[in-house]
């Protein structure tokens, strides 16, 4: 008897050993008109993917079981008959849609105009950091209201506010990427702020991450891109190519730059409200400097050439333009790993770069001190 006894104890013990970790996603979606169609498991990251899984969702709520051998990001969501894609800003779920680590354990996810996910530390951690934001951005309706009031004073306050809300943000965000600099999630955060996080920290970030933070889609060409501003940044000789004109006369950047004028390089389009908002203060100064040692050359990421000379001629800019009507493929851009506009480069006499994207006061203030 005894023998039977040990025989099925070794039984027991090595199916137990044999059967496989795995993960059990148990969701919950909060709009009955969901009841009845299908949610689906994507790789993230991946453009016209195939859905890895799917579950029908049943009195608001479903599951999902599998096996996952190494932590991986993944997103759940409808197809877009059922859920119209909607954009949303950095550190969000979109509504009915969430972003996650899929690792084996029990996951729980909430898909609702907020969607969460937890159940595993790393998700844990996330969730927190997207429960901060989201109290962060509480009152970023009213200051948008505000800010289109039409009343100076509570715009400015507004501005004001706006601005500090959208740093606290982002410090809480790298807070969490260099605390998490071997996480996926982290990763993706960097990618989603990467126009709010500045070079220097970006940098940072890169140099302390592991090969997993690494290989999280859109990093590698964070990394590209970072190595391309490298050989632009400030200190370094500005970098020469050759342009057209509106004539269609090509043009060598270094006709106008390192020929003993302080120079801005100013990247440009007709088709960008913050460009045209700068404009009246760029043709401002360069009226007053233009006979001083100063000059402009601007390169328009236009697609376009008659929105371009409406451009000139609207906003009254005399200064040399050159553009090869590529628009976001422009070619100086590409070398000056410009990915937002305005973007312009301040060069002294000599070629040598001396500051980035200087607007307005701040603009004319160095201008002043480098023609003394």
């Amino acid at each position: 008897m005894k023998k039977y006894l040990i025989l099925a104890a070794s039984t027991l013990l090595l199916a137990a050993c044999s059967e496989k970790p795995g993960y059990e996603i148990t969701g919950s979606v909060s709009n009955a008109d969901l009841n009845g169609q299908y949610v689906y498991l994507y790789e993230y990251g991946v453009k016209d993917a195939v859905p890895l899984d799917s579950a029908l969702v049943q009195n608001g709520a479903f599951v999902l079981k599998g096996s996952q051998n190494s932590p991986a990001l993944r997103t759940l969501r409808f197809s877009e008959e059922a859920v119209e894609p909607a954009r949303v800003a950095p550190g969000e779920n979109a509504p009915f849609m969430a972003t996650f680590v899929l690792e084996n354990g029990k996951l729980t996810v909430t898909l609702d105009s907020t969607s969460t996910v937890s159940g595993t530390p790393e998700n844990d951690a996330q969730k927190e950091l997207q429960g901060k934001i989201k109290g962060l951005r509480s009152g970023i309706d009213k200051l948008i209201a505000d800010m289109k009031s039409g009343d100076e004073k509570l715009i400015e306050q507004a501005e004001a506010k706006y601005d500090e809300i959208d740093q606290k943000i982002t410090e809480a965000v790298v807070n969490y990427i260099l605390a998490h600099t071997d996480k996926q999630t982290a990763a993706k955060n960097l990618y989603d702020f990467r126009y709010n996080i500045g070079e220097d920290q970006q940098n940072e970030i890169i140099s302390k991450a592991d090969s997993t933070f690494k290989a999280v889609p859109g990093i590698s060409y964070m990394i590209d891109h970072l190595n391309v501003l490298k050989k632009v940044a400030v200190g370094q000789k500005f970098t020469d190519f050759e342009m057209p004109d509106a004539k269609g006369e090509m043009h060598k950047l270094s006709e106008y730059v390192g020929n003993g004028k302080v120079v801005l390089i100013d990247f440009w389009a007709s088709w960008c409200p913050p460009c045209r908002a700068e404009m009246p203060n760029l043709v401002k100064t360069y009226k007053q400097y233009k006979n001083k040692g100063f000059d402009i050359v601007g390169i328009s990421l236009d697609s376009k050439a008659d929105a371009w000379a409406k451009g000139v001629k609207d906003l009254d800019i005399t200064w040399t333009q050159l553009s090869d009507l590529k628009g976001w493929q422009n070619g100086g851009a590409a070398l000056y790993g410009v990915n937002s506009i305005p973007h312009t480069l301040l060069v002294d006499k000599d070629g040598t770069i001396i500051a980035k994207n200087l607007h307005g006061q701040d603009l004319e203030d160095k201008i002043k001190e480098v023609l003394k």
